[in-house]
């Protein structure tokens, strides 16, 4: 009787150890995995803050280039000689020197401030200098937006992959660019355009004859 608890109690023994050895490795590479992803998206939560902060910045230089101006004189008010004025910007472009200036702070940041807990999987930069910031004119409103794409190369294999295991991210950010002042200032070169031409007398011929139409259904 002895001998067979005895017995049981290897057999018991031997099947844990198997156990063990099954459950043990795989319940590591899980976890593994899960450390990994966790630092991959915290340095995918660093791009994204850096992303929408410039696409901020950028609006609010593309709305007002005096901001532009002190920020490059170290927070010094340039003077009215220095002040470079670009009436009607949004219409004939200008805004490149903003563009480049943010596109290179978006890199610099990205390269020095984006910190990886686990290993070496700091962001690999894909996208080009050029298509990193972007004045969109649309016209009647305009944005900024700030787009990178980028790699996170995790320090592992998974089974059966002769590559490192690597993660594909986009970041995007599209701020409005608001600008009351200068909207105003389009509308009026629209008006002083179209004012003296025919196709503005036919334009304010047919709103006066909608204006006539509503003033005689308001006095009924």
């Amino acid at each position: 009787m002895i001998d067979f608890f005895e017995k049981t109690k290897s057999e018991r023994a031997a099947v844990t150890i198997v156990e063990s050895a099954i459950v043990f490795p795989v319940m590591f590479i899980i976890l593994l995995f899960l450390m990994y992803m966790g630092n991959a998206y915290y340095v995918k939560a660093q791009v994204d803050a850096i992303v929408v902060e410039n696409a901020i910045a950028g609006a609010n230089y593309c709305a007002d280039p005096i901001l532009e101006s002190i920020k490059r004189n170290g927070g010094a008010v340039p003077s009215v000689k220095k002040l470079e004025v670009e009436p009607y910007r949004y219409f004939i472009g200008g805004m490149d020197d903003v563009e480049d200036y943010i596109a290179d702070r978006v890199k610099k940041q990205i390269d020095s401030s984006t910190i990886s807990i686990l290993g070496e999987m700091s962001p690999d930069l894909k996208t080009s200098k050029s298509n990193i910031a972007k004045f969109n004119n649309y016209i009647l409103y305009s944005t900024f937006s700030v787009n990178v794409k980028y790699d996170i190369t995790f320090p592992i294999r998974l089974l059966g992959s002769k590559e490192p295991t690597v993660m594909r991210v986009n970041s995007y950010a599209e701020i409005a660019v608001s600008d009351t002042s200068e909207f105003i200032r389009n509308t009026d070169m629209v008006i002083d355009y179209f004012g003296d031409s025919k196709a503005g007398t036919t334009i304010k011929g047919a709103f006066d004859k909608i204006n006539e139409v509503l003033q005689t259904f308001a006095s009924k």
